[in-house]
């Protein structure tokens, strides 16, 4: 696809979307572009918010959203420039950049000096008092132009200033480099660092190994589907990197340098962060002696001979894949140092290990280096959870499970599961617009049927009545679900079926209506805010009030599953509890004043569960069913996944053969990992594929690939 194509679909989307949604086109555009960015890690969670009007200084002021980027706690603030298809003018340059930039200039100098006077029921109003009463909290701004113009300039990052002493980055998002990130394999943009313009040596360093197409723990499937491990080449240098780059590196590109799986576990807060921080204040010289170091990726480096050794002067998609909270720690330090504290980080140095591998290869290698190194928070296995079984298995069924046909359609179509970033873009992106393929691509996977890990981890926390959780944001909602996946798909992974996909899709289907109905209603026109808080909270309330005061009834998924849309009683009843529940989260009688942050509390669901008056309608509790209607279709699925597991287990089993368990017997038994029983599973193994020896039982076939998983997670190869 072309950028000419690429920009011409983006206008048919857009206009398709805003006469769905009753919106603008320019709306959908912004909400386009920032989920894009949203799901490369450039920021966090965008709110949407549109204000504009004249300062007092009598400068025009406009803003379109902004986001709070958790990990380094820096405001992103929006501006969306959409000429369309129905304008000439395809480009933008110098002058008109920077009339956009003033704009969302003036609007923060603006509510840093006073209290506007927005509604206080309003996103507007929770962005001005979080600049007026709290600027102190915030690292720096980035300002953000996302327009569907060219950039002729060609200049990504235009040059910074300042507002109240905060750095403010500024960039342009045109439709070239939205075009670039679709199209990218790793669904992010690279960061690319020349280390001279930090020291003019470069970063001094040692090769420490170059290996060219090695064996690795990396599985692909061959041309006829069975696995084998495939073939990596790498090099990895070492170096040591004094604070003040480490420092200055993180201030300019962010939580960008930060892979997702190290940005979600850095918003957790513990004793590290002192540690680190105390040692970086009273003690630098010894940081290097106490700190694990880094642990880095990139995909391209430049070095040079200097007097004094090796350097690196450049790298490529430079990615911290261990160490983010170091990282974080001495750049927040820097940024933020309290009273009578005398920072000084020339005097600090950090061990730095940097693996340079293809990009391609790093999507699956970072999870590895991830999980496997020796991190000062531990990272726990299910942190990186697109590669869990659970995330598998729900791909497989996404692939396999065809939509039921509804409005008269030929034609099957499916809900697509995207596991790993950008999946379904990279589909779309391969084919040639306008082509057949591309058209009978987007007929079969529709792009209003793609749940994301996020997505899915939103819906089902949801449904598990965690709308405190859910209002947390993108990283507190996937580690949360991640952490109960993995506790109940090793009690029982056959609850994890085609019954459970099938009510993820009616869930996926129930948020995404309740989303457009709220559209609709004139208070939510009026002030264009808390939607995802509105649509979380009325959703785990409809389920609690069904389950706790109507004897255990829920919501039909599978009617819904089967008409592929709300049914009208179901419908109704999400319209009418929609606003009762906006006016509660907005109540001049919260015990926060922030809207967003009163969501986020325990308190907040607490409160809205204990209060009996939510309106019920009768006609749609007849639709409801039983806790044993459901059950009975639950246990049938069960059945089919367990019979699955048991004939895939045995054929394992036997097609592996009497050596292979003799090596995972050597192997288990040399590091004394084997109990007694496991040893008389792992012989049963062995025989069972010798002529006239007895076939293990279902129970037995369960223990052996139990005890097989509980040894690679102890660090047995895949492949003996």
């Amino acid at each position: 696809m072309t950028l000419e194509e690429y920009r011409e679909k983006i206008h048919q989307d857009m206009a398709i979307l805003a006469s769905a949604n009753d919106s603008s086109e320019s709306e959908e555009f912004l909400l386009h572009v920032t989920t894009l960015l949203n799901d490369a890690d450039e920021f966090d969670d965008f709110y949407e918010c549109h204000a504009e009007g004249v300062t007092r200084r009598r400068a025009n002021m406009e803003i379109d959203g902004y986001a709070i980027d958790d990990a380094d706690r820096s405001c992103c603030v929006f501006y969306v420039d959409y000429k369309g298809g129905y304008s000439d003018e395809d480009s933008i340059h110098n002058k008109e950049i920077d009339e956009k930039f003033n704009l969302i200039r003036h609007f923060v100098e603006e509510c840093i000096r006073y209290n506007v006077g927005f509604d206080e029921s309003t996103q507007e109003y929770e962005l001005n008092m979080l600049l007026h009463n709290s600027l102190q909290t915030i690292s720096k701004f980035r300002f953000y132009i996302i327009t569907d113009a060219v950039n002729k300039q060609r200049v990504k990052h235009v040059k910074d200033i300042e507002i109240e002493g905060k750095i403010v980055e500024r960039n342009v998002w045109d439709i070239t480099r939205i075009f670039d990130l679709e199209n990218s394999t790793s669904q992010k943009e690279s960061v690319e660092i020349n280390f001279k313009e930090y020291d003019d040596q470069g970063l001094k360093c040692i090769k420490a190994v170059e290996y060219l197409n090695i064996k690795s723990d990396i599985e692909s499937s061959d041309e006829n589907g069975e696995n084998k491990s495939e073939l990596i080449s790498y090099d990895s240098y070492l170096a040591v990197i004094p604070g003040n780059i480490l420092s200055d590196l993180y201030i300019e590109h962010g939580s960008r340098l930060l892979e997702g799986n190290v940005r979600s576990f850095l918003s957790v807060k513990g004793a590290v962060n002192k540690g680190i921080r105390r040692t970086i204040v009273s003690y630098p010289e010894m940081f290097f002696a106490y700190n694990n170091g880094i642990a880095a990726t990139a995909t391209e480096i430049k070095t040079e001979m200097t007097p004094e050794g090796l350097a690196i002067t450049y790298l490529k998609d430079l990615q911290i894949v261990n160490g983010g909270q170091t990282t974080a720690s001495i750049a927040n330090a820097v940024l933020n140092p309290k009273k009578d504290e005398d920072i000084d980080v020339t005097r600090l140095f950090v061990p730095m290990k940097i693996s340079v591998l293809s990009r391609e290869m790093s999507e699956k290698i970072i999870p590895k280096i991830s999980e496997y190194s020796n991190s000062q928070n531990k990272v726990d296995p299910s942190d990186f959870f697109s590669n869990h079984p659970f995330n598998i298995r729900m791909e497989d069924f996404s692939k396999k499970v065809p939509a039921p046909a509804v409005n008269g359609n030929q034609y099957q179509q499916y809900w697509f599961y995207e596991r790993t970033r950008g999946q379904y873009n990279q589909g779309k992106m391969k084919l040639k617009a306008g082509s057949s393929e591309l058209k009978s691509y987007e007929k079969r996977y529709p792009a209003n049927q793609v749940i994301k890990l996020v997505d899915l981890a939103k819906y089902m926390e949801i449904y598990k009545l965690r709308p405190d959780i859910v209002s947390k944001g993108k990283q507190a909602i996937v580690r949360t679900f991640a952490s109960d996946v993995k506790t109940q798909w090793e009690k029982n992974e056959t609850q994890y079926n085609a019954f459970y996909f099938k009510r993820l899709v009616a869930l996926a289907i129930l948020f995404n209506e309740t989303d457009m109905i709220i559209r609709e209603k004139q208070w939510y026109k009026e002030s264009h805010s808390y939607k995802a808080n509105v649509i979380a909270y009325t959703l785990s309330l409809l389920i609690d009030i069904l389950k706790t005061r109507y004897d255990n009834h829920e919501i039909d998924y599978l009617r819904i599953w089967n008409r592929q849309e709300l049914y009208p009683e179901l419908r109704d009843q999400i319209s009418e509890l929609v606003g009762p529940v906006y006016r509660y989260i907005t109540s001049e009688n919260r015990p926060i004043q922030n809207v967003t942050e009163w969501c986020k509390k325990e308190e907040c669901w607490k409160t809205a569960r204990a209060f009996t008056k939510w309106p019920i309608s009768a006609d749609f509790l007849i639709t409801t069913v039983s806790k044993e209607e459901l059950e009975s279709v639950n246990k049938e699925a069960k059945s089919g996944i367990k019979l699955k597991t048991e004939v895939e287990g045995l054929t394992f089993i036997l097609n592996s053969g009497t050596q292979y368990w003799n090596k995972v017997y050597a192997w288990g038994n040399s590091r004394k990992l084997l109990t007694e029983k496991d040893v008389s599973f792992l012989r049963l193994a062995g025989t069972a594929s010798m002529p006239g020896k007895k076939l293990p039982t279902d129970k037995q076939i369960e223990a052996i690939m139990n005890l097989r998983d509980r040894l690679i997670k102890e660090g047995m190869p895949i492949e003996l």
